[in-house]
Order: C-alpha cells, then sequence, then structure tokens
C-alpha cells in the first residue's frame, strides 16, 4: 500500500506542482501552433499567465474590496455569472497530507455545492483539470465540479462520477514529486 511521504517531505507540493508533471499533448498542439504563426511561446504563455492571475485578483477584489473589475464588460459578465448563485469561499487555500493548494472559487448553484476553477477561454476539460478539481475535493467537500472560462463567465459543469482513480494518480504525482526532489 502507498503510504504518504509527510515522514521525509521538507515542503508538500502545490496542486499545480503535481499536474506540471503529466505530459500534456494538447499544450504540445499549442505550442507548435504558436511556432508555425511565429509567435514565441514564451512571451505568449506569460501574457496567459498574466491575463489569468488579472482575472483572479479582480474576482477577489470584486468580492472582498468591492473594487470594480478592469474592464466593464468583464464584471457585467461576472455579474451575470454570479446571479443565480451563492459563492461560499474565493481564493480559498487547502491542504491535505499529499499537496497544497488555493482554489478559486466554491460556489452553490440550485442544490448542488461546486468547486470551480477559472481559465481563460477554456473550451474543453483535460485530465489535468480534473485532476485539480477533484484534488482541491479532497481537502473540501463538494457535490459536483465546474471550469468557468473567463473573461466571458461560461459555466462548464464537469463529470467526475467516480473521483477514487483521479485521488490514486493525485497521490502518486505526489510521491513522484517528492523523489525526484531527494534524487535531484
Amino acid at each position: 500500500m502507498i503510504s504518504t511521504f509527510s515522514g521525509y517531505a521538507k515542503q508538500k507540493p502545490s496542486v499545480t506542482e503535481l499536474t506540471k508533471l503529466l505530459d500534456k499533448p494538447a499544450l504540445l498542439n499549442w505550442a507548435n501552433k504558436q511556432g508555425l504563426q511565429g509567435i514565441d511561446i514564451n512571451v505568449s504563455r506569460k501574457k496567459y499567465q498574466s491575463d489569468g492571475t488579472s482575472i483572479h485578483k479582480q474576482i477577489e477584489d470584486f468580492h472582498i474590496l468591492k473594487t470594480p473589475f478592469l474592464n466593464p464588460e468583464h464584471e457585467a459578465n461576472y455579474l451575470k455569472f454570479i446571479e443565480d448563485k451563492e459563492i461560499i469561499y474565493i481564493e480559498q487555500k487547502v491542504e491535505t497530507d499529499w499537496f497544497t493548494g488555493r482554489l478559486d472559487c466554491v460556489l452553490k448553484f440550485g442544490d448542488k455545492r461546486y468547486i470551480v476553477d477559472y481559465k481563460s477561454n477554456q473550451s474543453g476539460v483535460y485530465l489535468e483539470n480534473k485532476l485539480q478539481l477533484v484534488a482541491y475535493s479532497m481537502a473540501l467537500h463538494c457535490d459536483s465540479f465546474a471550469i468557468v472560462s473567463v473573461p466571458d463567465f461560461k459555466f462548464i459543469e464537469v463529470s467526475i462520477p467516480d473521483r477514487k482513480p483521479y485521488i490514486e494518480i493525485i497521490k502518486a504525482l505526489s510521491i513522484v514529486y517528492q523523489n525526484k526532489k531527494i534524487i535531484e
């Protein structure tokens, strides 16, 4: 039986560090497309990451400090998105024996409690998305999962009927991560 690594770990990995261990064929295709268009993927990635960080911060500031969004259209999209939802947590830190993390949002919609991850211009759901959502559910209870594509705030419900295989992958990635740290 696989056990936790807490006995020899100096620092737990984040959920993001764990998912970085995975092969991401969609990312490779995106990078190839960028290259064929003459776009430096490092510049493009920084822009996507910066845009994503900015929208996360704007959502958090909107709730905590009542600060308006930089773009009024994004704020209007967000207000429409949350009009029938109850926000329970925004940017909540989580921790288990296997990882640490910071989830984007927990909300109540209808009779379900969702763990939500905001993603820039997301159209599909990938393995790493499901792993990230299930990982957060190891720390906080939820009934279901969703990705919200920003800045349009499109709600994409993520179906994960059996969380167990994803939980086992997260645990295995944690062990791989820790052992890599030992031998590096």
